[in-house]
């Protein structure tokens, strides 16, 4: 037989194998997918039916295609041992055949594939618990609870499914072997809000959670929220679930911060100290809000920053876990000297009705003086620290009745002024000063006033004389003041003294123009008189 007739043989045989393989493939498609005990199908497991055959019947398709390559292999090897096809032929043959032989192992790897695939459906997470509540330090605390609610039932049934016509389905239906298939790696797990993280640490890795077992993440809340979203990134699933926190009572006592705990404040002005009161409650539960150790010249309420009202006490329920509000602190326009400029502290307290008398006590025996710090230790009430510094003002004021004074030339001037201390310091070391115009001599009495208390006055002489060659006009002098009031200079408003220099007038020569005058008229009366009467 010569090469060309072997060759024809060889593809007509390996036509005749593939025209098998397709009647075989048709007629097993044409059967009914896959009879079950069960008379209905839910949808799911439909679709899982129908990925097994297709991925069952590729596995067939490439195992007959490496069975019939391998034969044609064979075949050609023998062909070509007995000299009748080249080599280059036979090299075809086997290219083919490892082609087949890769093509059955990627057909047994979508079929391991597929058959793990039907797991997807069947795994699942479910948020047990989420509970925010406050620790011993006052922060806003969530613990969440994870369990592994994995569908054994469905994957015991998928993977009964896909090795139903195996003769080694033991191991895919193994309970053991499922429920470690079910066992979910690696999840990572965040809290969030608006797409931001508001949980610390920002995520959280659960490396292993085994089926229907529970795990526990604590995490610190960034901020106060009545509902978040848990995000949970396990094999190929980003899910985000959003759930309401539920409240865990913990707490015994409300927290409270004071975003500002030490202020100044100048006399006769108000002070408010911003408040947040936070309490997690399972029933309505009421504080009374008091302070100690404020001195009772100054003058403090309790107001509702969203209101604006008046209160004396606060209530938390389960709805209500946060208040805002303002301590207001009243500061005299007059107190003591030695409270300026002078730290207070003073104490703010949420309590209940029982502590609140037993501070009210405490206030009472100690009406005139602070109560011990000592005397607040078995008070487990909600308390902050605050302080605050009244701060004084100095103001120096120069008092003159008239700043315009009129002489003649030669004449000096002498006027009295008065320095009063017009704020709530006492203002030292008072210097009066006066700018003199040019030519002229100016002084004033004393020259250092050494200490003025609040409201006080001190007079002063002040003393100008102008020069000989100063003639007649206005002249402008300047009187100032400044003193100390600590480390700060206080000056007083300048004030501007106006002198008139006029000139002096002649008695005789007035006296004489106007008699001169009186004649004239005289004259002319006179002369007037005559020519009417001719």
């Amino acid at each position: 037989m010569s090469k060309v007739h072997s060759s024809k043989y060889v593809l007509l045989t390996i036509l005749v194998l593939s025209l098998g393989t397709f009647v075989n493939a048709k007629q097993e498609l044409e059967q009914p997918i896959l009879k079950t005990d069960k008379t209905t199908k839910t949808r799911t497991e439909l679709l899982n039916e129908l990925s097994l055959r297709t991925a069952q019947v590729t596995l067939e398709h490439a195992q007959e295609a490496n069975d019939r390559y391998e034969s044609a292999y064979k075949n050609a090897q023998m062909l070509f041992d007995k000299r009748i096809i080249s080599q280059k032929e036979l090299d075809e043959a086997l290219s083919a055949y490892t082609q087949a032989q890769q093509q059955l192992k990627q057909a047994n790897i979508q079929l391991e594939r597929t058959k793990l695939s039907f797991l997807a459906n069947a795994t699942h997470i479910t948020i047990m618990e989420a509970k925010k509540y406050y620790d011993g330090e006052g922060r806003r605390m969530l613990d969440l609870v994870l369990k592994n609610t994995s569908n054994l039932t469905q994957a015991a049934s998928a993977l009964g499914l896909a090795d139903g016509d195996s003769d080694s389905g033991s191991e895919w239906q193994s309970p053991e072997q499922i429920q470690a298939l079910l066992d979910i790696e690696n999840i990572i797990v965040s809290i969030i809000s608006d797409s931001a993280s508001i949980g610390k640490p920002y995520e959280q890795i659960i490396p292993l959670l085994r089926y229907g077992r529970e795990e526990k993440r604590t995490f610190i809340l960034l901020t106060d929220v009545q509902e978040a979203g848990v995000k949970l990134k396990y094999l190929d699933q980003d899910v985000i679930e959003k759930i309401y926190l539920e409240k865990e009572s913990l707490q015994e006592i409300p927290t409270v911060v004071a975003s500002q705990f030490s202020q100044e404040g100048q006399l006769g002005t108000d002070i408010n100290y911003r408040l947040d009161l936070e309490m997690l409650v399972t029933s309505d539960t009421s504080f009374s809000l008091l302070v100690t150790n404020l001195p009772p010249q100054i003058n403090f309420s309790f107001v509702d920053s969203s209101s604006g009202a008046r209160i004396t006490s606060v209530r938390f329920t389960e709805l209500v876990s946060k208040h805002d509000l303002a301590l207001r602190v009243s500061i005299p326009q007059k107190l003591e000297v030695e409270m300026i400029d002078k730290t207070i502290n003073f104490e703010l307290w949420v309590v209940t009705a029982k502590q609140a008398e037993v501070l009210n006590e405490l206030k009472k025996e100690n009406a005139n003086q602070e109560i011990p710090a000592g005397r607040f230790a078995q008070i487990k009430a909600g308390r902050v620290d605050l302080a605050l510094i009244p701060k004084g003002t100095g103001r120096l004021d120069i008092l003159i009745n008239n700043l315009f004074e009129e002489i003649k030339p030669g004449q000096d001037v002498d006027i009295k002024a008065d320095l009063h201390n017009d704020g709530t310091l006492t203002l030292f070391n008072i210097v009066p000063e006066i700018s003199s115009p040019l030519g002229w001599k100016a002084e004033v009495l004393p020259k250092l006033v050494e200490k003025l208390s609040p409201d006080d006055k001190q007079s002063i002489q002040i003393h100008l004389a102008p020069g000989a060659d100063v003639g007649v006009g206005e002249y402008e002098a300047q009187i100032e003041a400044k003193g100390q009031s600590g480390s700060e200079v206080v000056e007083a408003l300048e004030k501007r003294l106006k002198v008139r220099i006029s000139a002096e007038t002649n008695i005789t020569a007035t006296l004489v123009l106007v008699l001169g005058l009186v004649v004239l008229i005289t004259g002319i009366v006179f002369v007037g008189v005559k020519l009417s009467r001719r």
